[in-house]
């Protein structure tokens, strides 16, 4: 078995939302991977400096843009998430952009890295096809409505249309190599973190 990346070898960290998948790809950093969010890319793409605008216009309309013209990030998320086709849309404008930008992160890699790649519709979007190895972080859906709450900005309507437009937990957790429970503790899901990411790199140094 060869990586996928010559030199690199790419872990694919999902989950539901609230399961703490930000959390482990952290804890995964601190443990020596090289982090990457396709969260935190694909949100350029809806700053003021966006070059996509007049692509966003066309899916959504004006409604989505202040009086300065610049795109406001939660009506785009109230509308992509309370209609399949602008969803679909949106989703793909931006997640090949989003695969652009993290090939060329990637390949500035130094040669054996392992990279911990942070992507909530990591199957949806056939993202993991990219990966060495598939890690799906899983949570309670009660825990997870209790931390997406504490960390406000968003009602319980759309936790449940966000959840209602992925993959279901299950058949992520079947794609997956590895999955982690994180119901628990910080240390807990920590101790873990820890045992697959030297699982993982175990399996690695028999490839890089």
């Amino acid at each position: 078995m060869a990586s996928k990346h010559e030199g690199r070898f790419l872990i694919g960290i999902t989950g539901n939302i609230g399961s703490g998948k930000s959390t482990v790809a952290h804890l995964f950093e601190s443990f020596g991977a090289i982090r990457i969010s396709a969260d935190e890319l694909a949100k350029r793409f809806t700053d003021p400096d966006t070059p996509i605008k007049e692509e966003l216009k066309a899916i959504f309309g004006n409604v989505i843009f202040d009086s300065n013209g610049n795109p406001i990030k939660s009506k785009i998320a109230e509308l992509a998430f309370s209609n399949a086709a602008m969803l679909a849309a949106m989703n793909a404008l931006i997640h090949p952009l989003v695969r652009n930008q993290f090939r060329n992160l990637i390949a500035l890699a130094e040669p054996g890295s392992l990279v911990a790649w942070e992507v909530p519709l990591l199957f949806e979007t056939d993202a993991h096809t990219l990966c060495d190895v598939k890690v799906c972080v899983t949570a309670n859906p009660t825990v997870a409505w209790e931390r997406v709450k504490a960390r406000g900005g968003m009602t319980r309507a759309d936790f449940e249309k966000r959840n209602a437009a992925q993959l279901v937990l299950e058949k992520k957790k079947s794609l997956s190599d590895f999955v982690i429970p994180n119901d628990n503790s910080i240390e807990d899901l920590e101790k873990k973190s820890k045992e697959v990411f030297e699982t993982i790199r175990n399996q690695a140094k028999g490839i890089l």
